[in-house]
């Protein structure tokens, strides 16, 4: 896992959004979407913004539209809904999906031993409430609660892939895994917690407990008796890092999982997400456009 700055993200955490009523609809400055922020989680005593989530709407139509469900990365500690989303926009927009950035709540900036820490499974908790929100209200958005797919990126990447291989979250929340049509991953190394241990950023998420951790990771969770939705992998860096995504492929192909696999070594960590979306990249966005064709077929 990269090292992060996280100073600068700090003020990331609060953006001037009140995200309190049920929808707040703001027209971007050239018109082309609509973005309603919900709390999709008020049971829980903390700053809105951080179990929040913006639905942003296109071109208005009497049909139903497939969703998007994207989760931010920062090492599950940084980060926003709101981070780089504009090659991102651009691209569903021209698809005609509904677009749902998710924030989640965050582990400590700074590593940290406190045991009442954010930590797994709080993040994954989160996301699922987000998911569970979109299905039951997406409808009101113009978006198909049938036609989901999630996406994710780094961290993100690791949220992503565990709500869509876990018993803990969807199934706990009565979604099927299968009720996914998709998920996609973006260049993580948190396919296999234990793996990586050792480094403090997965100490400071995850905790030092084996048994959490192995819960925490999406290639353990995987049995040929459950149903999953397809997967997208995008995978790049050292050798190390992409045989950690070959052995999940593995893994979810020996369960009978259909998988799409890119190698977007190309690029560095940031840059394989600013990829997404930009009409210069040759590698991860015509891939992903097609397996979405896939998922909402």
């Amino acid at each position: 896992m990269r090292s992060f700055n996280f100073i600068p993200y700090l003020l990331l955490l609060f953006p001037f959004s009140h995200c309190s009523k049920p929808a707040d609809d703001i027209k971007n400055d050239s018109g082309n979407y609509i973005k309603s922020t919900i709390q999709y989680n008020k049971a829980v005593s903390i700053t809105p913004n951080l179990v929040s989530l913006n639905v942003y709407r296109f071109e208005q139509t009497t049909v139903l539209k497939p969703v998007i469900i994207w989760v931010h990365g920062g090492g599950w500690r940084i980060g926003d809904k709101t981070n780089s989303l504009s090659n991102k926009l651009a691209l569903f927009n021209s698809l005609n999906y509904i677009f749902v950035s998710v924030n989640y709540r965050l582990s400590p900036v700074t590593n940290s031993t406190d045991p009442n820490r954010i930590k797994f499974p709080v993040h994954n908790n989160d996301v699922a409430d987000a998911v569970k929100w979109v299905i039951n209200s997406i409808a009101a958005y113009g978006g198909n609660k049938n036609k989901i797919v999630l996406l994710g990126h780094s961290a993100g990447a690791h949220l992503v892939s565990l709500t869509g291989t876990s018993q803990q979250f969807l199934p706990a929340r009565s979604i099927p895994l299968n009720m996914l049509k998709g998920i996609a991953s973006i260049d993580t190394e948190g396919y296999d917690v234990p793996s990586q241990n050792t480094e403090e950023i997965y100490q400071n998420a995850f905790g030092n407990n084996y048994n959490e951790q192995v819960k925490a990771s999406p290639i353990y969770n995987i049995s040929s008796s459950i149903s999953y939705p397809r997967f997208f992998v995008a995978k790049r860096g050292s050798a190390n890092r992409i045989a950690l995504s070959d052995n999940f492929i593995l893994k979810l192909r020996t369960a009978g999982v259909p998988v799409t696999e890119v190698n977007g070594s190309i690029y560095d960590h940031e840059g394989i997400n600013d990829a997404i979306g930009n009409t210069n990249d040759t590698v991860i966005t015509p891939a992903l456009k097609q397996f979405l064709s896939l998922c909402f077929q």
